[in-house]
């Protein structure tokens, strides 16, 4: 083996036993802050956007494109076996043949009149003009009861026996269910009216039976028109003949209660009445209350002058009434004015001061006498005021008492004027159409009349015309149609069960990462690594260092013959390289993790592939095979795995003497195989040792490749992701299953493993 490290790297590496843990801290840290400072702002809004998937309608199309023979299979199979059962099914039919014939039919002359003078007297404003019309012109016969009748068993059963001589098997049921009838109209839609003809049509598979049927069915109606209307017109006037007694007997009845109603409690209407005693109650209580306020003054002025007397005041009294006692109120002042001047010079019981109180004595007589006068006529007054107070209470009480019952009295006159009403109407009614059956039954009554004989439709040869009509063509392609969209359907839901991706634009919606590479997929390499074999080196193949030989899968370098075909493979790893040198912009990757969601994404093979890649171009790349479960470098490269990278972290043995230089690769590319398996790969992959193996990795080469075991349930990536640049994951076209990628890329994300991007790999056309 080549020594490939210069004394710079050996030093290095001679110091592994340092302090990890100083050193491993001083890594990380600076290492987070260069991703962080390098994540180019389109790829962290990506990560931050929204998971849900818009619709899109290229899918549609490929879906249709990937499921088209399994809906072609599934659309032709269903068309076949439809289409076999319609032609046979349509084989089977038993032609059908129709007769009919057309009747007459002649309204019920007095049900006709009434329904239309009723019409009419409804007054001039009441319906349209062309109902109006409608009503003179068209008759009113209920044709929907009418054809009831006629398809009842009372009126088929007649015809049924005599038609049981010939068809012993003919029965009610059957031969009605086969009996069609309907009326003709004339018109469209609101100008559309019914005529008086009436289409009895019958249909069944012996033309011969459908015009017997059809003779004895114009027979038996023709005789109904003429028998049984007759009688029930009799019917019809005896019932109303005995109704009318009791009719009238009720309304008369009726009459007198409502009379003596009116007279008992001396009213004409109730609701005149109500609102009558209503408002003289009120005017009765406003009276009563003014009653109580003049009776309540009149007894204050009686108790005041009654006082007044007991205190021999008869001036004060006759003081109310200055005009009619102005005189004598005056005497008294003078002559008690006088004896005030002359008890200044006469004594009390002087000769003058005698005389004067003698006059004053005698006016003061009859100033009482003339008080007790006014008192007496206030007290009449107020006597006056108590019988007239007493009268309007008695008033008053007979109203509330008339008010209370107003309501029990108007119910009993409603009820009787209700009835009234109706047994009027009623007796009115029996009266009219008595006068129209009379008139109806003096008439010669006329049958229906038959206007088209029964007969089923012929040919010009004379033969009955089938009325079945077959359209096979038109189920073929119904069948035809149903089967391409149940096609279309199936194909869908295949689509659906089979969760994987199929395209780079699915798995860019779907993941929110960009597609940093689009690897094809090549026949030719396939059968090639099915089939190892010595090749050329790539330098040989391609006639320059600067080209690598494609390699995905089990296999060896490529052969010229190959590599020719396999173009479009150099091409796209070529852009994948050149991607990942210009996503990010301001700090270099020098260390990425090639990892799958699940085993057989072709993983190892991108990994190898990418490497010889970044080989051609001049750098030095260092490919290291972190998959320690299932390693896989090794034997596509046929180099020994003795030793690798679980030895230089278990050991201390030199990297000089397990990092090695495949013999028919390019010069720059160096490969540290896996090593012997591990029990506890998660605890090699941790350890300090590991993470100064990785930055020493760094420190020398250009560019560091970590090929990693699956994601999904294992944590060998994320371990690994952590300590690069970040980690570039591997979906198979047409194999990943969608919720792998999708827990894969959750268990990133709760460890804080940055991802770089998605490489698509195997897309086929």
């Amino acid at each position: 083996m080549e020594d490939f490290m210069g004394d710079e790297f050996k030093q290095k590496f001679k110091g592994a036993n340092m302090d990890y843990n100083q050193h491993f801290q001083q890594f990380s840290h600076q290492r987070n802050t260069e991703k962080l400072q390098s994540l180019s702002p389109v790829y962290t809004e990506r990560m931050e956007e929204s998971e849900e998937e818009k619709f899109d309608v290229a899918w549609l199309f490929a879906v249709l494109r990937r499921r088209a023979p399994i809906m072609l299979f599934v659309a032709v199979a269903l068309s076949i076996l439809g289409g076999a059962l319609i032609v046979r099914s349509s084989r089977n039919i038993v032609p059908v043949y129709k007769g009919s014939f057309k009747l007459l039919v002649e309204p019920i002359t007095a049900e006709g009149r009434l329904a239309r003078q009723y019409i009419m007297a409804q007054g001039p404003n009441t319906g349209s003009e062309l109902q109006r019309a409608r009503i003179e012109e068209t008759s009113l016969v209920d044709y929907q009861t009418l054809i009831r009748v006629l398809r009842s068993p009372k009126l088929m059963e007649p015809a049924i026996a005599q038609l049981q001589a010939k068809y012993p098997k003919i029965r009610y049921g059957p031969l009605v269910s086969n009996i069609k009838m309907r009326r003709i109209t004339v018109g469209k839609g609101a100008n559309e009216q019914g005529t008086k003809i009436l289409v009895v049509s019958y249909q069944d598979p012996n033309p011969e039976k459908v015009e017997v049927v059809l003779n004895h069915l114009v027979d038996a109606y023709l005789e109904y028109s003429l028998q049984e209307r007759m009688t029930s017109l009799r019917q019809g006037i005896k019932f109303i003949n005995d109704s009318l007694p009791e009719l009238r007997e009720k309304v008369d009845t009726l009459q007198a209660d409502l009379q003596k109603l009116r007279q008992q409690y001396n009213l004409m209407n109730p609701d005149l009445a109500d609102r009558y005693l209503y408002e003289h109650s009120l005017i009765i209580q406003r009276q009563r209350v003014d009653l109580i306020a003049q009776l309540q003054q009149q007894r204050t002025l009686y108790a005041n002058l009654q006082t007044q007397l007991r205190e021999d005041n008869p001036v004060t009294i006759l003081s109310r009434e200055p005009k009619a006692y102005e005189t004598l109120i005056g005497q008294i002042q003078k002559l008690e004015t006088e004896m005030a001047l002359q008890s200044a010079l006469f004594l009390d019981d002087s000769e003058p001061m005698v005389t004067l109180r003698e006059k004053l004595d005698n006016l003061y007589l009859q100033a009482r006498q003339a008080a007790r006068s006014i008192v007496k006529q206030v007290e009449s007054q107020l006597r006056e005021l108590e019988a007239r107070e007493q009268s309007l209470a008695e008033a008053e009480t007979a109203l509330n008492q008339k008010l209370r019952e107003l309501p029990l009295v108007s119910r009993q006159y409603a009820d009787l004027q209700r009835e009234l009403e109706v047994a009027t109407n009623s007796l009115q009614d029996f009266l009219s159409k008595r006068e129209a059956l009379r008139v109806d039954a003096a008439r010669n009554e006329v049958p229906w009349e038959l206007i088209d004989p029964p007969n089923v439709p012929r040919d010009a040869a004379g033969n009955p015309l089938s009325i079945t009509v077959t359209q096979t063509k038109r189920q073929l392609a119904v069948v035809v149609i149903l089967s391409s969209l149940l096609a279309i359907g199936v194909g869908f839901l295949v689509e659906v069960l089979h969760t994987v991706f199929h395209t780079p634009a699915e798995v860019k919606a779907a993941t929110k990462l960009p597609v940093l590479g689009v690897i094809p997929f090549a026949k030719e390499l396939k059968k090639a690594t099915k089939k190892p074999k010595k090749l050329a080196p790539a330098n040989a193949v391609l006639g320059s260092s600067s080209h690598p030989a494609p390699h995905l899968g089990a296999g060896n370098l490529l052969t010229t013959a190959q590599v020719h075909h396999a173009s479009a493979l150099l091409e796209a790893f070529r852009a994948l390289h050149t991607n990942i040198r210009l996503l990010s912009s301001g700090f270099p990757i020098h260390s990425f993790v090639i990892a799958a969601a699940e085993p057989g994404d072709g993983k190892s093979s991108v990994a190898l592939q990418l490497a010889h890649t970044a080989a051609a171009i001049g750098q030095r790349v260092l490919l290291v095979d972190a998959d320690l479960r299932s390693p896989q470098i090794h034997t596509q490269l046929n180099i020994p795995n003795l030793r690798g990278l679980s030895d230089a972290i278990s050991t201390d043995i030199s990297l000089n003497d397990i990092i090695q230089r495949p013999s028919d690769a390019n010069p720059n590319l160096f490969v540290l195989t896996s090593g012997s398996l591990s029990h506890d790969p998660i605890k090699l992959l941790s350890s300090k040792k590991m993470h100064s193996l990785m930055e020493q990795f760094q420190d020398f080469f250009d560019v560091v490749i970590y090929n990693s075991p699956p994601l999904l349930g294992l944590a060998d990536g994320s371990i690994l992701a952590s300590q690069t640049d970040g980690l570039i994951l591997v979906v198979g076209l047409a194999k990943t299953d969608r919720s792998s990628v999708k827990q894969a890329l959750d268990g990133l994300k709760i460890s804080g493993s940055p991802v770089l991007g998605v490489v698509t790999n195997q897309i086929k056309g």
